[in-house]
C-alpha cells in the first residue's frame, strides 16, 4: 500500500525500477529474456514496495480465469436434493478450502446449469461428485477439453479419468465381518439402483462377501428417493418377509433411520433382534442418527484431494497419481451393541 492507502500496482513497481510494466511482469513470473541483474533488480524493488500481484491478474495473465466448477450429478428426477446430505456439504467445504488456498476460486452448480452449457462462464477445471451413468452433463464436459476430476469413478470411462474415491470394498467388508461377529447370520443390503460407482462396488463387495461366506445375499432397493420413507416402506418388506434379516447395511444413513423406525414400529428391538448399519451420509448429530452404527467415508479428505488433484492438472503439472483412495472407518454405537455368542455361524446355503 501507498502512503494513502492505495494499493501498490506493476506500475509503481514499473517507474520505481525504472523498467517498463512488461519487464515487471517478465522478471516476477520467470518469463522472457532478461538478465539476471535485471530480474533481480526488479525482484528488490517490488519486496522494497511489498507489491503483491493479484490473483485475478495473474490468472488473466496466464490464460486463465481462476475458476473452477463443482457439480453434483444426480439421476433425472431424483426427488432428492444434495443438500440433503451432509456428506456433500463436507466434501464441498474442503474443496473450496482448497481451492482458494491456491487461489482459485470454487463455483457450485448442483445440477450442473451455467458450467458445461454455458461458455459465459469459463472454467479452468471442474470436479463432478458421484458421476451418474449417461448424466448429459458429464459428457458435455468432458467433451469440453477443461481438465475433469471425479469423485467416485465415471462407469462409462476407461479408467483413466482421475478420480479420488474411498476403497468401498474394503469398507463394506468392515462393516459386515463387524455384524457377523456381532451374531447377524443373515446380512441384508438395501441400497438404491446401481447408476454410480458407489452403488456399484458395494453391492459387488457385498455380494463377494456373500460368496466367500456360502450365504445366500439379500439386496433391498429403495430406488431414488434416499429419505427415511423409503428405508422405513423397504424395511417393512424385508421384516415381513419368510425369511426375515437379523441385520441391515443401508448404503445411506437417512435409509438407516427409516429402518429404525421399521423396526420400533414392528416391536423388534434394535440392536437385540435386529442389527443396525449405515454408510454415514448426513449428520451424525442430528436426532436418531447418533444411535446408530457408521462407515464413515472422510468426505472432507475427498473434496481437498480432489480440488488439489484438479489444480495440478490445470497448472499443468504431473501428480504423483491419477487415482487416489481414501480410507473408510467403521464407527461401532448402539445399533450394533449386541453381546456376541462365542460362536455366530451364519446360515450356509
Amino acid at each position: 500500500m501507498t502512503g494513502k492507502g492505495r494499493r501498490i500496482g506493476i506500475k509503481d513497481v514499473a517507474a520505481a525500477a525504472g523498467v517498463s510494466v512488461t519487464t515487471v511482469s517478465h522478471a516476477l513470473n520467470g518469463k522472457g529474456r532478461l538478465p539476471e541483474e535485471t530480474r533481480e533488480h526488479v525482484r528488490q524493488i517490488a519486496a522494497r514496495l511489498a507489491y503483491t500481484p493479484s490473483v485475478a491478474a495473474r490468472n488473466l495473465g496466464g490464460g486463465k480465469s481462476g475458476l473452477l466448477g463443482l457439480i453434483v450429478s444426480q439421476p433425472a428426477g431424483s426427488p432428492v436434493r444434495f443438500s440433503d446430505f451432509a456428506y456433500f456439504r463436507d466434501l464441498m467445504m474442503a474443496a473450496s478450502a482448497s481451492a482458494m488456498r491456491a487461489g482459485y476460486a470454487l463455483v457450485l452448480a448442483p445440477d450442473g446449469s451455467g458450467l458445461a452449457s454455458q461458455p459465459a462462464i469459463p472454467l479452468d477445471g471442474a470436479i463432478i461428485v458421484d458421476p451418474v451413468s449417461g448424466d448429459p452433463v458429464v459428457g458435455e464436459l468432458l467433451r469440453s477439453g477443461v481438465p475433469v476430476v471425479t469423485t467416485g469413478r465415471l462407469l462409462e470411462s476407461d479408467g483413466e479419468l482421475p478420480w479420488v474415491d474411498n476403497d468401498h470394498g474394503a469398507g463394506v467388508r468392515s462393516v459386515l465381518n463387524h455384524l457377523a461377529r456381532r451374531g447377524a447370520e443373515r446380512i441384508a443390503l438395501m441400497t438404491n439402483p446401481a447408476v454410480m460407482s458407489y452403488t456399484v462396488d458395494v453391492e459387488g463387495a457385498y455380494r463377494g462377501w456373500c460368496a466367500e461366506q456360502g450365504v445366500r445375499p439379500l439386496v433391498a432397493r429403495v430406488g431414488a428417493d434416499l429419505t427415511e420413507s423409503a428405508g422405513y416402506a423397504s424395511t417393512r418388506k424385508l421384516l415381513s418377509g419368510a425369511q426375515r434379516p437379523d441385520a441391515i447395511y443401508a448404503t445411506y444413513d437417512r435409509v438407516g433411520v427409516g429402518a429404525l423406525l421399521a423396526a420400533r414400529a414392528t416391536h423388534i428391538a434394535v440392536p437385540d433382534e435386529l442389527l443396525l448399519a449405515v454408510t454415514a451420509t448426513g449428520s451424525a448429530g442430528e436426532p436418531g442418527r447418533s444411535s446408530l452404527t457408521g462407515l464413515s467415508l472422510y468426505p472432507d479428505r475427498i473434496g481437498a484431494q480432489a480440488a488439489e488433484l484438479l489444480i495440478e492438472l490445470v497448472e499443468g503439472r504431473e501428480p504423483q497419481s491419477l487415482q487416489i483412495q481414501v480410507p473408510t472407518r467403521l464407527v461401532a454405537r448402539t445399533s450394533t451393541r449386541r453381546r456376541a455368542p462365542r460362536q455366530a455361524p451364519l446360515v450356509r446355503v
